[in-house]
């Protein structure tokens, strides 16, 4: 084994929060979410909808490079336990291979914001 095998290159994943009107909170991810990192990207939904009690939860998906199934997941997972928890989780601008993505799932609709403005965030 060569030195570089040893060890694993995990793909970065930014994300910042914000407050928004009506105490929703945006969250912009930005990088790949895979496997490797999507804990972090779960931890913060969760704690936006449990800890902070955010109204909705807009995710800005507008840079977001790749994302696997297991970041998919995460994302229909929160959707669901926001609606439990009385607030809503939607997805906003989708970066063009997040959008492929999402349409061919059949989720693009399913998670875009409710007044179908997805793509359009500032």
């Amino acid at each position: 084994m060569n030195q570089v095998d040893r060890f694993a290159v995990f793909p970065e994943l930014h994300i910042t929060v914000d407050p928004l009107p009506n105490q929703a909170i945006r969250v912009r991810v930005a990088g790949e979410v895979t496997l490797e990192n999507v804990a972090q990207l779960r931890t913060i939904l969760h704690r936006a909808i449990d800890d902070v009690r955010a109204t909705a939860v807009e995710v800005d998906l507008g840079l977001v490079a790749f994302i696997d199934s297991t970041g998919i997941g995460k994302l229909v997972g929160a959707r669901a336990h926001a609606r439990s928890s009385n607030s809503d989780l939607y997805i906003v601008n989708p970066s063009p291979g997040v959008r492929r993505v999402l349409s061919m799932l059949g989720l693009l609709e399913v998670l875009s914001a409710p007044d179908n403005t997805t793509g359009t965030a500032a």
